[in-house]
């Protein structure tokens, strides 16, 4: 049987609790508390390795026993021949990653995310590329804000928060024949990049507004550092109070990413941006969808239950229903799952990549593999056929406001 640090997490799920106790016997107390943190375990899982460590409290992680990989390393190092080793290790100031079968993190992480096994000591990179190190004890303070904005842009690139790149949006909005002399609103202006490419492209003011308060901040610091907050600015907005940052009758595209089905009230929020809309503007948003609302697979399941905030999915034919009676004209509703995954894998192809040198703290790790556990939930949800994105465009058909004295003609 493999290590238990490196199976896939298909086949950890697939483990006997005989299997599984075998693993961890044959773990190191600090691989085991790696294992314990980094790994998402069923509840009989979980409640095997309590009884484990209750009943082996010489694999519990204690101040004594973690120190015994790190002694023996230097015992090792006193007594060793000046012959060349097959593997040299880098030298660092730093305590050094235990040698116990835990496998490199670029490794481990495209393992987890494409369901398979690999070998638990994979080869060592070119001797001029160091390797990437891990710092089990952190001595710099950590700001896991900072942390977290460097994880999603390594994942999808500068002043990007969502796959598909800087011009993923403009492309989105196209069939609107968006212009020059126009206002445009931006419910998903992330870390911004998506917000200013808009603005610098077309010539336009955009208004980007986006829920996660952290990505608000830092995008509208890098548009006053770029002096483009007139015309491309971006504020955080509470999602229950779309009303309070989107006028009547001001913008001639609103454009939403991924963002409608988190909303508990749905049509409440349709009907905001339709007021918003000037006459005959244009709505275009890309949504999460299920296939069929009379089933759910398995991989639907858990995708609801990885995502941060509670998601409220419709069917397409549900959102065209709603768009109509709020007085919509539905343009289109393509479906664009294929190129979605897509532009997911990409990301996180380039992650993987980031992750083959350098040095990584406990706080990274677990912010990356907290995020990744959201995008590797919707991916298979997706490749599971039972979760759809749609890419919709939908014209508002109120007309303007007449006043009871206004001349009327009939056609």
């Amino acid at each position: 049987m493999s290590e238990l640090a490196t199976i896939s997490s298909a086949e950890l799920r697939k483990l006997s609790q005989r299997e599984f106790l075998t693993g961890l016997s044959e773990m190191s107390p600090s691989a085991i508390d790696r294992f314990k943190r980094m790994r998402k375990l069923s509840t009989e899982h979980t409640e095997a390795l309590t009884t484990f460590l209750r009943q082996h409290p010489e694999k519990r992680l204690t101040a004594q026993n973690s120190k015994a990989p790190a002694i023996a390393a230097k015992v090792k190092a006193k007594t060793k021949t000046s012959a060349p080793t097959p593997h040299p290790k880098q030298a660092s100031t730093k305590q050094p990653v235990d040698d116990d079968g835990y496998v490199q993190l670029w490794s481990r992480v495209r393992a987890w995310w494409d369901g398979e096994e690999f070998a638990s000591h994979p080869p060592e990179p070119p001797a001029k590329k160091p390797r990437m190190h891990i710092d089990p004890a952190d001595t710099a303070p950590i700001d896991p804000v900072a942390e977290r904005l460097q994880i999603i842009q390594s994942i999808w690139g500068d002043g990007n928060s969502l796959p598909g790149g800087d011009s993923m949006t403009l492309d989105l909005i196209e069939a609107a024949k968006p212009s020059s002399d126009i206002l445009i609103a931006d419910l998903s202006g992330g870390l911004g990049n998506s917000v200013r490419h808009m603005a610098s492209t077309l010539g336009a003011t955009v208004h980007g507004f986006e829920r996660d308060e952290d990505l608000a901040a830092a995008a509208h610091k890098v548009s006053e550092a770029t002096d483009v907050t007139e015309q491309a600015s971006i504020l955080s907005f509470d999602t229950k109070q779309l009303d309070k940052v989107l006028d009547k009758d001001l913008y001639n595209i609103v454009v939403a990413r991924e963002f409608l089905c988190f909303l508990d009230d749905r049509k409440q929020a349709l009907s905001v941006i339709g007021e918003s809309l000037c006459p005959n503007g244009s709505f275009v948003f890309t949504d999460f969808v299920l296939a069929n609302r009379a089933t759910e697979n398995k991989s639907v399941i858990e995708w609801r239950q990885a995502e941060p905030a509670k998601p409220y999915p419709s069917t397409a034919d549900e959102y065209r229903e709603l768009l109509l009676e709020l007085r919509f004209d539905v343009k289109s509703m393509d479906d664009i799952t294929s190129s979605y995954i897509s532009a997911i894998q990409t990301g996180w192809k380039a992650m993987v990549e980031s992750l083959k040198s350098g040095s990584f703290s406990r706080t990274y790790v677990d912010t990356l593999m907290a995020e990744g556990q959201v995008w590797l939930a919707r991916s298979r949800a997706l490749e599971s056929g039972q979760l759809r994105v749609v890419h919709g465009r939908a014209v508002m058909q109120r007309g303007p406001k007449r006043s009871l004295t206004d001349a009327m003609s009939i056609d």
